[in-house]
């Protein structure tokens, strides 16, 4: 799971399940739990911590945020602090209900300092412990490999990650991406030519992690980040990832490690057994109030690599992502005040397709008509699933 969502999914209430009959645990204790997702590295901010409450679904399970009683759990007008080992305080402002970011847009974690996180909600205190900001590694390169059909998928691009600590300092790793990739819509529009090329974003849905622990030297070599196949548009024109690189100290590691395990967990005969995932957060209003969740403090540093679909393999043949992008002509006379009226029509757009031409036609020699030229408005307009803004990193080739 991502980061940035990790501790959301952190307060884990798990059936036990018999040979027989299933085993429901009496979980009232655990409802209206603060649950506090947040992270601080020394990259460019603002930083974010996420409040919400634990609440009762149906079956008397506890879940975070679910339901239409989502809004309700969010946590409002707490007060939230970064503090480092120096004293040093930095605020954090309500920007939207239950998200809290820093108002210090200079401020960014050091390398060797200690941090950790107080919240203020009501009468109630809640603080982290401290932890180190690892030194950032840089990551060595970020590259792809081609994959033919084999036992393990269809043809295959595999964005592959190299990195090492040359001290032999770091041995716990995670990453994370964010992809861009431009497309373009089969069909143009005249009058609205910005409609043709737009950019989508993808960010990775898994936090990976991976550690040196038992091996001689620090070093990683071909992680695999990404795969992407020929179902996808994303390299039918030209696409980017930017890989992001996490320094964990052991203990957030563990927890990360043992978080993505009972996500894992389906539910089947085979899972490990259940267990209270402990973070760093502590009530000191009441120590035995329990607290879901992890303020995560890691070193962190990010590549960038480009792929233009002209480097691609021959045989390697990406999807341009529109498939039935049909067009419909219909002639109606001008004298028809709503076009729906006309059967053809009304059948059309019934069937989720748009207008996007009208012209000038004739039904005979001397009755005016309009010709209404129909297509799926994905077809036609790229805003409908992406941004036709260049984004600021964007190079060609």
């Amino acid at each position: 799971m991502s980061l940035k969502n990790v501790c959301l999914f952190t307060f884990i209430v798990v059936i036990f399940v018999g040979c027989v009959t299933p085993y429901y645990p009496n979980i009232n204790k655990y409802e209206n739990l603060l649950v506090v997702d947040g992270q601080l590295t020394n990259l460019k901010g603002p930083y974010i911590v996420k409040l919400m409450r634990t609440a009762k679904v149906t079956g008397g399970k506890v879940a975070v945020g679910t339901t239409s009683t989502q809004t309700e759990n969010q946590v409002i007008g707490a007060q939230i602090k970064i503090i480092d080992n120096t004293g040093l305080e930095v605020l954090l402002n309500e920007i939207s209900n239950g998200v809290y970011s820093t108002v210090d847009t200079l401020f960014r974690g050091i390398s060797g300092k200690a941090y950790k996180v107080q919240i203020k909600v009501n009468n109630e205190v809640y603080e982290s412990d401290f932890e180190t900001l690892k030194v950032p590694i840089p990551i060595d390169r970020v590259y792809w490999e081609y994959k033919p059909k084999d036992n393990d998928g269809p043809k295959r691009i595999q964005l592959l990650l190299d990195t090492h600590d040359p001290a032999n300092n770091t041995r716990y790793y995670g990453w994370e991406f964010n992809e861009t990739w431009k497309f373009k819509v089969p069909m143009e529009v005249v009058k609205n030519p910005e409609w043709r090329i737009c950019y989508q974003n993808g960010t990775s849905n898994i936090l990976n992690l991976s550690t040196t622990i038992n091996r001689n030297t620090d070093i990683v070599e071909r992680y695999p980040l990404q795969t992407i196949n020929e179902s996808t548009n994303r390299l039918f024109i030209r696409y980017t990832l930017l890989a992001r690189q996490y320094s964990f100290t052991e203990s957030t590691y563990k927890y990360l490690e043992d978080l993505n395990k009972l996500n894992l967990n389906q539910g089947t005969l085979f899972d490990p057994t259940p267990y209270s995932l402990v973070g760093n957060i502590k009530s000191l209003s009441d120590k035995n109030i329990p607290v879901v969740g992890y303020f995560v403090v890691a070193g962190a540093s990010e590549k960038r690599i480009f792929i233009d679909r002209s480097e691609l393999p021959k045989e390697f043949y990406p999807t341009d992502g529109f498939p039935n992008c049909g067009t419909y002509s219909v002639i109606v006379p001008q004298t028809l005040k709503n076009f729906r009226d006309n059967h053809q029509v009304d059948s059309l757009m019934r069937e989720g397709y748009t207008l996007y031409e009208q012209f000038n036609a004739m039904l005979d020699p001397v009755t005016p008509a309009w010709q209404l030229n129909f297509a799926q408005m994905r077809c036609y307009n790229c805003t409908v699933t992406g941004d036709n803004k260049v984004p600021a990193f964007w190079t060609e080739k």
